[in-house]
């Protein structure tokens, strides 16, 4: 028996199987992410397991009955969240992140193969978006208050003295002796606006790596990954539309959905400030900042992407939040297999607008 075989007993005496309704077991919307909306009457049965990591709630759904090693599959993928947060957290000073933030001003800090890995791919996705995506703005995200998520303004010579800390020119990447150094103090890293989704992939190899192959992975609902289709209990078939449904949640109105599309085998994030911000003088400032200017974008109310990894899709909904419509399709020109939903604002007194850039899948819209 291995060392965690106990632990492992008792949480699968404490999951429970539920019924909830065809929408997708995901219960009401979090921060501009997916919501839970009925779409009809007829019921599907899920087996679902929960854990908290990373600031949010992570969930892993699956078809009840379809697989009998499903409950293994899922106890296996929730217990890689602990080790990937201690890897990836801007607040864990002893984890692998937090000691290159202290120590890579000072002397090259070697990191393991997983994280140099990680590391690579966001500069790829930096140079790819023209700086839109940006993991080494973490001077920025601290000096406008929402490392503390107590947003503030802050003064001019607070936001050039972070702007002078960002960008990759001031990160060396040694792929011989894989060790990451900055050429500065004051550089940070920070892997939140791509962190969810990697979670969610390498949860992902593991569930496929039991032979299952039909099932809903969300971290937070604002990032998802969908494999195979929901089953619906009336039928014990798939649905007529494969996949998974998945709404999209209004931007602006927490509690109501703008539309529901049937998400197949790929991934899913969105990003939006519908719960981080403040104001100040009556002007509204969000979290999602612009790594090119240092402040907060205001020409977009939400970007949800589509895309084959959940880490893709999470990085590049905050780069097209930041970049908008018309560069956002240039950018999925160079990477292939994407889609987005943009909801911009509408004009003085109108509803927002949605625009569709690349490779979507038939929307049902629902608020516009």
């Amino acid at each position: 028996m291995t060392s965690d075989a106990p632990r492992r007993e008792f949480l699968r005496r404490l999951a429970k199987p539920r019924a909830t309704d065809v929408a997708g077991g995901l219960d009401n919307q979090t921060s501009a992410g997916v919501e839970k909306h009925p779409t009809d009457d007829r019921l599907s049965r899920e087996l679902s397991l929960t854990a908290k990591a990373m600031g949010g709630e992570f969930q892993v759904i699956f078809n009840l009955g379809q697989y009998e090693q499903a409950m293994d599959a899922g106890l296996s993928a929730i217990q890689l969240l602990e080790p990937l947060e201690e890897m990836m957290s801007y607040f864990r000073p002893r984890g692998e992140l937090g000691r290159i933030n202290a120590l890579a001003a000072y002397a090259p800090v070697p990191v393991s193969d997983e994280l140099w890995n990680l590391l690579v791919f966001c500069r790829e996705l930096w140079e790819a978006t023209d700086r839109a995506f940006d993991i080494t703005a973490g001077a920025l995200w601290e000096v406008w208050g929402f490392a503390r998520r107590q947003g503030m303004l802050p003064s001019k010579n607070e936001l050039d003295e972070a702007m002078e800390n960002i960008g990759w020119d001031f990160v060396e990447l040694d792929k011989t002796n894989k060790t990451v150094a900055f050429k500065k103090p004051g550089v940070r890293l920070n892997l939140g606006s791509i962190g969810k989704g990697y979670a969610i992939d390498r949860m992902a190899v593991t569930i496929e790596g039991f032979g299952v192959h039909d099932y809903l992975i969300h971290g937070g609902k604002s990032s998802i990954l969908t494999r195979g289709s929901r089953i619906e209990l009336e039928t014990g078939k798939a649905r007529n539309m494969p996949g998974w449904p998945v709404g999209i949640a209004h931007p602006l109105h927490r509690t109501e959905r703008l539309a529901e599309l049937s998400l197949h085998d790929r991934s899913l994030a969105t990003s939006g400030t519908t719960f981080q911000f403040f104001y100040h003088q009556g002007k509204r400032y969000g979290h999602v900042l612009d790594p090119r200017s240092g402040r907060p974008v205001d020409h977009v109310l939400s970007v949800t992407v589509l895309a084959d990894t959940a880490a893709t899709a999470d990085a590049l909904s905050t780069a097209f939040f930041v970049t908008g419509p018309t560069a956002a399709e240039a950018i999925r020109e160079r990477l292939g297999n994407l889609g987005a939903v943009f909801i911009l604002p509408g004009k003085s007194g109108e509803k927002p607008e949605m625009v569709c850039v690349g490779d979507v899948p038939k929307l049902d819209p629902a608020g516009l």
